[in-house]
């Protein structure tokens, strides 16, 4: 196959991607589970609220972030994930097969860099959407760039990343939680392997992500973690607070990413909820700190509060 080269230029709006079908068996979901560090009850066993067994829906996020490299040379990008949201309409089942399609939707320039953004959908076999997400990216990093300093897209509002010493975490999402009340955090560490099987190692792609060779040659001090994996660790504490029948069903989460994360690197995940909607949605900041105390990506989150 002949792969289109991963610039900027290179990027259409109104390219599409796909059909992409992946069967969510065994060998699959131990492999997100891995790259993932999640190993939820109900990856294994059928979710009492949802009656069957299911498949993280973030290892879905993380296969549609990659969707345009069935098009653009998966060996020679070199890009800054900048942004991901993601709406979660209903569980995966395990069993199954899913389909991703996908387009370039929009494109633009804004100081001295090329954004592209990418709106991907997940289907079962009956056509039933699973999940959508939208993902920005710069799609080669200028020289000269400085990590960590504006390479994000300003976005409405600022999360404060400030926890109260005076309020106890709540494990379990209900409507009469106070806005302020902080929810259970995780700890993560981003490690080599974990880091390469979730960036397609098994796929024989050799990037920032998988290739100590590959991350050198760009500049950094070691391999860099993707944003969305942070996503994906924030996605897991969400699931632990609304359950994952409420938040796999109505889920809706939107990441800018404010530092890079390098293997060996120490993460917290966080949530504070700030309020509630008229419809019975809880709305939240999150984010993640890494050892240094430096938040590496932060954003808002909302579900329904199940029964």
């Amino acid at each position: 196959m002949q792969y289109k080269d991963p610039t900027f230029e290179s990027v259409e709006v109104g390219e599409t991607f796909g059909p992409q079908v992946i069967e969510m068996d065994e060998h699959y979901l131990r492999s997100a589970c891995f790259s993932l560090s999640d190993y939820s009850d109900c990856y294994t066993n059928a979710d009492p609220a949802i009656g069957y067994r299911i498949v993280p829906s973030a290892a879905l996020v993380r296969d549609g972030v990659a969707l345009f490299l069935t098009k653009y040379n998966p060996n020679t990008v070199v890009g800054l994930h900048q942004s991901e949201e993601l709406w979660y309409h209903a569980p995966v089942p395990f069993g199954g097969k899913v389909t991703l399609t996908g387009e370039y939707v929009d494109k633009y320039e804004r100081r001295g860099k090329g954004y592209c953004v990418l709106d991907v959908s997940v289907h079962d076999e009956s056509g039933r959407l699973l999940v959508r997400q939208k993902s920005t990216e710069i799609m080669r990093i200028p020289e000269g760039i400085r990590m960590g300093e504006g390479s994000s897209p300003p976005s409405t509002g600022r999360v404060s990343g400030v926890i109260s010493k005076n309020v106890s975490p709540i494990a379990r999402a209900s409507l009469d939680i106070a806005a302020g009340t902080p929810i259970p955090s995780l700890r993560k560490t981003a490690h080599n392997d974990e880091m390469a099987v979730f960036s397609g190692i098994h796929f024989n792609r050799h990037n920032i992500h998988t290739d100590d060779n590959v991350s050198s040659a760009a500049g950094f001090r070691a391999r860099l973690a993707q944003g969305v994996q942070t996503t994906c660790w924030m996605s897991q504490m969400l699931a632990d607070f609304f359950g994952p029948a409420a938040w796999f069903s109505s889920g809706w989460m939107k990441n800018v990413y404010l530092q890079p994360v390098y293997a060996g690197d120490e993460l917290t995940t966080h949530g504070v909820v700030t309020g509630r909607t008229d419809d019975g949605r809880l709305e939240l900041e999150v984010w993640t700190r890494n050892q240094d105390g430096l938040m590496t990506a932060a954003g808002w989150a909302s579900a329904k509060v199940g029964d």
